[in-house]
């Protein structure tokens, strides 16, 4: 094996790894940002199920995890939300809809790109590992 083979072969190889990991990661992204869709979603068919409920009317509240409890509602105009770093606020749940459904729709295009990042990355590998597997033939090839 010549030393120029050697260093292919060793480049390709760390590119491999290197790819492995960024495969990774962003497929640990995209469940992180898929846990986030899944619970504003809860939240959203929450809000969808307050619409048109009545003060003192009971009801079962979704909170997560398939986990529902009963619930005597106090007000369905206004609802309290989160909004990061301990943060909360009242708003009316119109309002609150309409934000929930921005944050949807941005937390999908980042998930689809997310996904696109994802496909080509393992098509970059791939081509690496038949890139590797080629330049392992051809020399072993030259050692016999």
């Amino acid at each position: 094996m010549t030393e120029e083979q050697e260093n292919l072969l060793r480049r390709v190889y760390a590119e491999q790894q290197m790819a492995s990991t960024t495969i990774e990661r962003k497929g640990q992204q995209m469940i992180r940002v898929k846990a986030y869709l899944d619970n504003y979603h809860v939240g959203l068919l929450v809000l969808e199920e307050l619409r048109g409920k009545k003060r003192g009317e009971e009801m079962l509240m979704n909170v997560g995890g398939e986990i529902y409890v009963h619930a005597k509602l106090v007000d369905s105009k206004k609802v309290t939300r989160h909004i990061g770093k301990g943060i909360s606020i009242q708003q009316d749940a119109t309002d609150a809809k309409k934000s929930i459904e921005d944050i949807v729709s941005s937390l999908e295009k980042q998930y689809d790109s997310l996904a696109q990042e994802y496909q080509q990355l393992l098509g970059w590998s791939s081509k690496l590992g038949t890139q590797f597997q080629q330049l392992a033939t051809e020399i072993q090839k030259q050692e016999e």
